[in-house]
This record gives structure tokens, sequence and C-alpha cells, in this order.
């Protein structure tokens, strides 16, 4: 009943001096806001950086290439290794470090459908390449151990290549001519999100073709067939692990001759997420610094407030006292007040800051998420400033 009597009070003071209460709490609104604004921002910004990255596929992958031995002795008995071949994966079974291998062999190429026509990447691949890149589809499926295994006819287009061919009608079982070839499509790929993560090697997937590494290597050659060969650590965290095995795996296969490049991505995509956390945790740090300002102006008012208050209200002060009330009581009673005015200036704010994100989410191909520790934060911050702004008058 003392607390009700207490809050009751204080938003009656609000309501019997309208215009001093908005200056009182536009502080706290804007702090607040600010708050959930910029913390949702910057979630919405990992969110898309991360699909980005994810996107790409690259997390934990080495790229192996063929390349001339740089040693001389090597080079003078470089007959006895025969290159990159699909035979080498057996040498993998049973690696400690690597989870997944397989060749992929890459070209350009005109297709045609109807009348339009493209030149366009062709990717030769195995189950092994959508395993490893998290490849998808939105529509259709993507090549299985049949399709390669059984030389089947079929193709993916990417999702750009697919709009530009077929607009927006259904490309699935529809025929195409790709090299003098005619294949059946079966699925489309996924939409990448390239908005912070723009990679030269998305946009030519985005609108190049799939087909299998079988069939590719019928229509292009089984001679330089393979262009890399992509392998994925069992954890990105052991990428240079894996990338140390793979090494020692290939000269054995190879004869004890080192004639492939290993290029870790995996390694440098895990030094970019540790950048990228770095520079988001840097950004919290100085939004959230510049809404802090704001939200202890806003406390300045409340105490401010909170001090005329008490002057206004001697005679109020005076006859409770003259009635039985306590120090403590009269102290409680306006160290509540002054965190109701805060409970609603966060309030208003926190509910101001999910409407701007709702408004602005649709400048963000991926949306907005409402972040639920902004709104906690934002909170939690507003009403410990009301409590402090209490404490001295």
């Amino acid at each position: 009943m003392y607390i009700g009597e207490s809050i009751r009070t204080s938003l009656e003071e609000v309501r019997a001096h309208p215009l001093r209460s908005v200056f009182t709490l536009v502080g706290v609104i804007l702090g607040t806001l600010a708050i959930v604004v910029v913390m949702s921002v910057m979630e919405g910004v990992q969110v898309a950086v991360y699909q980005g990255i994810k996107d790409l596929g690259m997390d934990g992958v080495l790229v192996v290439s063929n390349r001339a031995p740089s040693n001389r002795t090597e080079r003078a008995k470089a007959y006895v290794s025969r290159g990159l071949r699909t035979e080498d994966e057996k040498w993998f079974e049973g690696a400690e470090n690597i989870t997944t291998l397989g060749p992929v062999g890459e070209t350009r190429a005109v297709i045609t459908a109807g009348r339009a026509t493209r030149r366009v990447n062709v990717y030769g691949i195995t189950p092994a390449f959508v395993e490893i890149k998290g490849r998808e589809t939105s529509a259709g499926r993507f090549i299985g151990d049949r399709d390669y295994r059984g030389v089947a006819p079929v193709c993916v287009l990417g999702f750009k290549l697919k709009e530009q061919l077929f607009g927006g009608d259904d490309a699935v079982g529809q025929q195409i001519n790709l090299g003098g070839r005619r294949l059946t499509v079966i699925g489309v790929g996924t939409k990448f999100n390239m908005e912070f993560v723009n990679d030269d090697d998305m946009r030519k997937e985005t609108g190049g073709v799939y087909i299998p590494f079988s069939i590719y290597r019928d229509m292009f050659g089984r001679a330089n067939a393979i262009s890399y060969m992509l392998a994925k650590a069992t954890e990105p965290e052991k990428s240079i692990d894996a990338e140390e095995e793979a090494a020692r795996t290939y000269a054995r296969a190879h004869n004890g001759i080192h004639d492939v490049h290993i290029e870790n991505v995996g390694k440098e995509i895990l030094k970019e997420r540790g950048n990228i956390v770095r520079v988001l945790r840097n950004w919290r740090i100085v939004f959230f610094s510049i809404a802090a300002v704001s939200l202890i102006i806003g406390g300045v008012g409340i105490f401010s407030v909170l001090k005329i208050s008490i002057s206004e209200r001697l005679f109020e002060i005076g006859l409770r006292k003259a009635i039985g009330a306590t120090d403590a009581e009269v102290f409680m009673q306006f160290l509540i007040e002054s965190i109701t005015l805060s409970v609603v200036g966060a309030a208003i704010g926190v509910g101001g800051g999910i409407g701007v994100v709702k408004a602005i989410g649709s400048a963000f191909p991926a949306g907005l998420p409402i972040s639920t520790f902004g709104r906690t934060v934002a909170s939690g911050f507003a009403i410990s400033v009301g409590l402090f702004a209490g404490l001295y008058p």
C-alpha cells in the first residue's frame, strides 16, 4: 500500500506538470531509445556479416592446387607424380584433422535457355563440394552421389543465372544447353548475402552453373579436369593442423614430390572473424557511451525535478512527519518517485526504439533483430540512473 501510494503520487506529479516532466524524461527516453537502436543495428550487422561468411563457405577450408616443385631434385623426378587426381582421396581415409575432400573443375562456357544466352562460370563438383561449402538450394535439390557416379546430365543454376535465363518462371525441370550438351535443371542455388562480404568467387558462383564432376570431365577433358581440390578441417580452429596433415599426405600420395600448393583459407576466415568481433565490440562501446551520456543527463533532470518537488512539498513533508512518518518513509517516497520517473522514461524509450528498429529494418536485406540485450541494458541503466538521482535530494 505504501509503495503503491508513492507510485501514485509520482504519476500525479507527472500529470500535474506535463511540460516539466517531458523535459525531465527526454534524456532518459533518448538514451534508452539510442541503446535499443544501436544494439539492434550492431546485432543486425553481425548477423549479416556472419551470414556472408557462411555463404562464402570457406570456414576451415583448404584449397589445394597444382604447382611445379621448388626443389631442383624434385623437378627432375616430377614424372613420378601425376599431380592432383581423384584417386588422392583414398589417402585421406582415416585422416585425423580432415573430414572431407573433393575435386572441383572450373572453366567458362556458353549456356543457352530458350532465347537467352550467357557465357558463365561452370563448376564440376562432387557431393563433397556441397558438404564442404554448405551449399543449399532455393528450389529443387543439389547434385548428389547418384548424379556424380551415374554421369547424370543434370545441372544446378546459380541464383542470379536462373533469373537471367528464366526470370520469374520455375527453372526446375527445364532444359538448358551448356557447351553443346543438353542438361536438365534439377535445382537453383540460394541468394548469397553479399552486403558486407562482397567476394568475387561468390559473384561468380551465383552467376554460374554446377554440373556433376563426371559430366565436367567428359565435356572438358580428363587431363586438366581438376582445377583444385577442396578439403575441410574437422573444426575451423584446427585448420593449421589440417594444412600440415594435408601437406604430409599429398607428399606420400605423390611419391615424395611436393607439387601441390595448399592455401589455408580457413585460417584467414578465422582471423577475420576475430577482427570483426573486435570492431563490433569497439563500436558498441562507442555508441553505448554516447547513449549513456544522454541517460546521465536524464538523471540530472530527475535530480533537479526532485529538488524542486521537495521544496514545493515542504508542507506535505512536515505534515507527514507530524502524524508519525519517519525520515526513512519520507526518503523512500521520493526515491520511489525517482525510480518511477525513470521507469516511465525507459518504457517510452524502449517502445520508441523498437518502433525505429522496425521502421529502418527494411533497409537491411536480412532485416534487423530487436536486441533483447539492448532492451535489458537500456532499461536497467535507466532505472539505475533514476535510483542514484533519487538518493541525494
